[in-house]
């Protein structure tokens, strides 16, 4: 499970899909396979170009959306926290888990690089609106408990709620909106819709044609998500710095 999914919060989505493609954003090895993406490995050559990299400290970049050092040391330690805790002491799985969450970082940089360049952001009234609907889930201190398990600071949990909804609207926006719902597939669907609760139900309520045709181009867009991605990826390639992600890996000269 990614870093992204391990925080908890989820916002609430209109189905499952949607908070599916938001939340767990590690589609990782799968995506890799599934795409065909090419991240581009910067490796730095001679003493110049280590005290650069040193001095930036990014480690993933992809258009306008860079990782640091530091962020990423964030996301490994509270990735960290949900695997046994001498998991340093086999080396082959601890930078198996490293590797994973740069596939993980690496895609959502995609997602947020382009988000930046279509200019969909969040509102502060937006964020706000949002924390308070999802503290409603948590009586008393409860929340804050949650945030204490899993070893996150209020901060960071509310900076990964504004990039989630950020990506949401990425994706309905770039996404969703543009698939096509001709006749035939609202036919289609009522009639799958019927066949599934009228004779079961009879005062069941079909859905409005407003929702009808959300879902619709939800169900569509999961057929081409990949190749949207894919287009995303090659808008706005991967790039990672060989010299800073070894110094996240143990022995990276085998790696």
């Amino acid at each position: 499970m990614s870093s992204i999914a391990n925080i908890g919060h989820g916002i609430k989505a209109f189905n499952g899909f949607l908070m599916g493609l938001s939340r767990t954003l590690s589609f990782g090895a799968i995506l890799l396979m599934a795409t065909g993406i090419e991240i581009a490995v910067l490796i730095g050559s001679g003493c110049t170009d280590q005290k650069k990299a040193e001095e930036k400290g990014i480690i993933i970049k992809a258009g306008t959306v860079e990782i640091s050092r530091a962020d990423f040391a964030r996301e490994l330690e509270v990735k960290q926290a949900n695997y046994p805790y001498d998991i340093k002491d086999r080396p082959d799985e601890y930078n198996a888990m490293v590797m994973d969450l740069v596939s993980d970082v690496s895609d959502e940089a995609v997602l947020l690089a382009a988000a930046a360049a279509k200019g969909i952001d969040v509102s502060t009234k937006e964020l706000d609106l949002a924390v308070a609907d999802f503290k409603k889930d948590y009586p008393e201190d409860s929340f804050d408990q949650m945030l204490l398990e899993r070893a996150i600071s209020y901060p960071v949990w509310k900076k990964r709620l504004k990039k989630d909804m950020v990506i949401r609207k990425l994706i309905m926006q770039d996404l969703v909106a543009s698939q096509e719902i001709h006749p035939e597939d609202m036919i289609a669907f009522y009639d799958r819709f019927a066949g599934q609760t009228g004779a079961q139900d009879n005062n069941s309520k079909m859905m409005d044609e407003k929702d009808l045709v959300l879902r619709l181009r939800m169900e569509k867009s999961q057929d081409v998500f990949g190749e949207w991605l894919q287009g995303l990826q090659d808008s706005y390639p991967v790039h990672i710095d060989r010299l800073v992600l070894n110094s996240f890996l143990m022995n990276p000269e085998k790696q």
